[in-house]
């Protein structure tokens, strides 16, 4: 855990403002990537110092509490030349929308602006009376705009939004597991109904996972991604053995495993974007390159494989595609998210997992822009794992045996996003399981919690 936070840190102090090759201009206020030429405002900052915004509306709300500058400036939407703000007219026009979704344009005269067909004329004064109000100024939040906190989904969801071209955002998630005592199907179980088929009971086991992540934008429709996880995991099981004196005693013992887990690469593709909602494809390929030969100390036996379930990988090129619809108003926003993933072929060890099919929604509400709490309900089908490991003995464990993978589990989350700057949010979530049932015996499981940060580059 300690090596991961000091890479992650470390990368947010390194990667440099450049992508590509290619210098890329972000908005003072809200460090956007400034594409739109018709819509930049400038001013004049300390030391003289060029200040450069995406949209009238950042001016605006950034003048609002540094009242150290001067010389504002906007663009002409006709000429796309610089004019003086404080003598131009302004036109609110949903036929005309700027980058931050504010709708405002600028006109160097007043006949220029009533050229608008919808829309109210607005000299400077008038303007800054209106964005005196809680709404008028604010901007609506397509799939580019990351200013409420609940912009962006609940934590635990990934793919959730895309960025605007040249946009790069860096994001570091833990997620812990607990699970405790067991079940047969929805059924809790105790140790002596799993002795009857089986050497071992699990008892309880935790996991912890910890995913560096990177998305990059090469265009306003295409966001890529990579995450990389590390994984702990440790379980701790229940013996029962005949003694050669015939009398039959349990022993406790724990197992262990960790390390890094497989490499996903991903895309994200608008499908469309307006002002209250938007949806994207979700695409994720999985590179196999977590351990699933991980291996540890019982009491029978040293340096025993250990069953599927302890395995830090799935060893299989596993590929998941699926869909995102996300919608908003002035204070709620929601999102549907449904993803398949398909397992291809066995791996090494002649097995595969079962295909994994997840559904997920939420409903957040931004009390004001920087914090929101969220509601999210995940249901999830896995299937059974198709092939054996050949080193697992089935009658040891309920783990070891394929039997015993796979089912369906609803799940409910309470979750709050906080939004520290325009660059810097943090999202944490815990959640409960409110229906299981398994195929065969598996763990029970009790809680989930996810906590993460993301950091936008640009």
């Amino acid at each position: 855990m300690k090596l991961y936070k000091i890479i992650f840190i470390g990368f947010l102090c390194l990667l440099p403002r450049v992508v590509l090759g290619q210098t890329i201009s972000s908005c003072t206020h809200c460090s956007m990537a400034i594409n739109d030429q018709k819509f930049i405002a400038t001013a004049i900052g300390q030391n003289s110092i060029v200040l450069e915004f995406d949209a009238i509306e950042c001016l605006i709300n950034y003048q609002k509490t540094e009242k150290n500058i001067h010389t504002l400036k906007v663009t002409d939407f006709n000429t796309g030349v610089l004019i003086n703000a404080t003598t131009a007219f302004y036109v609110k026009s949903y036929d005309r929308p700027s980058p931050m979704g504010a709708f405002l344009s600028a006109y160097a005269s007043k006949d220029d602006a009533l050229q608008v067909s919808s829309g109210s004329v607005m000299n400077w004064t008038a303007l800054l009376a209106k964005f005196k109000g809680s709404s008028y100024g604010a901007v609506e939040h397509s799939h580019h705009n990351h200013h409420r906190s609940d912009a962006h989904g609940p934590i635990g969801i990934m793919g959730d939004h895309l960025h605007p071209k040249g946009g790069v955002m860096v994001s570091f998630r833990v997620m812990h597991m607990a699970m405790d005592g067991n079940r047969r199907g929805s059924d809790k179980i105790e140790n002596q109904d799993i002795f009857q088929d089986f050497m071992v009971a699990p008892q309880d086991m935790t996991m912890q996972m910890y995913m560096l992540g990177v998305m990059y934008a090469p265009s306003d429709e295409l966001t890529l991604m990579l995450m990389q996880s590390f994984a702990t995991k440790q379980m701790n099981l229940t013996a029962q053995m005949m003694m050669s004196n015939g009398m039959i005693v349990q022993r406790d013992f724990e197992t262990q495993s960790s390390g890094i887990g497989d490499l996903k690469i991903g895309a994200l593709y608008s499908l469309w974007s307006t002002l209250n909602t938007t949806a994207h494809l979700n695409s994720t390929f999985n590179i196999p390159i977590g351990d699933i030969k991980n291996r540890d100390n019982t009491p029978t036996m040293k340096a025993i494989k250990l069953p599927y379930a302890m395995q830090l990988g799935s060893g299989t090129f596993d590929v998941t595609i699926g869909a995102t619809i996300k919608g908003n108003t002035d204070n709620l926003s929601w999102g549907i998210q449904q993803l398949n993933t398909i397992r291809t072929g066995r791996n090494s060890e002649d097995y595969r997992f079962g295909n994994l099919y997840e559904l997920n929604l939420w409903g957040s509400y931004s009390f004001v822009p920087q914090f929101s709490t969220s509601l999210r309900v995940q249901g999830t089908s896995e299937g059974m794992i198709t092939g054996i490991d050949s080193e697992l003995n089935p009658m040891m464990v309920t783990t070891a045996s394929t039997n015993n993978y796979g089912g369906e589990i609803l799940r409910s989350y309470i979750g709050f996003n906080g939004l520290v700057n325009n660059k810097l949010s943090l999202g944490f979530e815990i959640g409960l399981p409110l229906y299981q049932k398994y195929n065969g015996i598996s763990m029970d499981e009790t809680l989930t919690i996810n906590a993460g940060v993301k950091y936008s580059i640009l």
